[in-house]
């Protein structure tokens, strides 16, 4: 690519997809597209079992299948195996994939028809949090015969039929709240208000450049009670109040732990959450 494409905004097409070929293909015999990321489900230890191993196995031919139709198209397809059965990673699949785009100054699309139910809900949220276009691709009539099934998927679009969704709008938390959240989803256990506080720093955060734990007794006392409060007003209290967090007393200290509302926010932020 040279310098002068690079900065040329493309179009990116999201696709979570099941037992679908026409609903994944179909669109693009009248849109373009650039680049498609295909997301699908993979052949994970927890479903280990003959019947689980062959459906996945079964997904995999219809992965292939559609890659090899949207290359052909001159479009590049990119495959990212997930558990599609797991809500959470579908969204902060999708949430990371629209955030990476939307950085590089690309127009993101989602298609939320070609997959299962669980998967179709969380790309519907992560594509109205982040206020990219969602759509639906209708379709005509469904397969019912195996021929048709190897052919078209489990739906046959006879023509472009695609319906736009509009979109909610969501607020998510400011940048520095989701950093906590993401911080406190990758954690096993609860987190001392003392830990978030070394998080923030870590992370240069605005507000917690100073690692007062390394001063002396007293400069300490004074500098750590002052984070405490900046770190309870200006983010704890916040996130309780919106229920994306629990905080506890235990003893003198108080500890914090993510709600499963939270644990949903921080999944679809699109923060990469190992580098979190």
């Amino acid at each position: 690519m040279t310098p002068a494409t690079e900065n040329l905004e493309q179009l990116v097409h999201i696709i979570p997809i099941g037992y679908e070929i026409d609903r994944v293909i179909t669109p693009f015999q009248e849109i373009k597209a650039h680049r498609v990321h295909l997301i699908s489900m993979d052949d994970l230890t927890k479903y280990d079992n003959p019947q689980e191993h062959a459906l996945t196995s079964r997904q995999h031919g219809f992965d292939e299948r559609n890659r090899e139709v949207l290359e052909k198209k001159g479009i590049d397809v990119e495959l990212h195996r997930i558990d599609m059965f797991d809500i959470i990673e579908v969204m902060k699949t999708i949430s990371w994939l629209i955030v990476k785009e939307k950085k590089m100054g690309n127009r993101v699309y989602v298609n939320m028809s070609a997959c299962g139910k669980i998967a179709c809900v969380g790309a519907t949220l992560a594509a109205m949090i982040h206020n990219v276009r969602l759509y639906y691709v209708r379709a005509s009539r469904y397969s019912s015969t195996k021929k048709e099934q190897n052919e078209h998927g489990l739906s046959i679009c006879d023509a472009v039929k695609v319906w736009q969704l509009e979109n909610f709008r969501f607020a998510l938390p400011d940048e520095s709240s989701l950093l906590l959240l993401n911080y406190l989803a990758n954690s096993d256990d609860v987190l001392s208000c003392d830990d978030l506080i070394r998080f923030l720093h870590s992370m240069h955060v605005d507000g917690f450049e100073e690692d007062y734990w390394n001063y002396a007794y007293e400069k300490r006392r004074k500098l750590q009670t002052k984070y405490l409060m900046k770190l309870q007003n200006r983010y704890l209290s916040k996130l309780d109040d919106a229920g994306y967090i629990k905080r506890k007393k235990l003893g003198r200290n108080t500890v914090v732990k993510l709600t499963k509302t939270g644990r949903y926010v921080a999944a679809v932020s699109g923060m990469d959450g190992e580098s979190v």
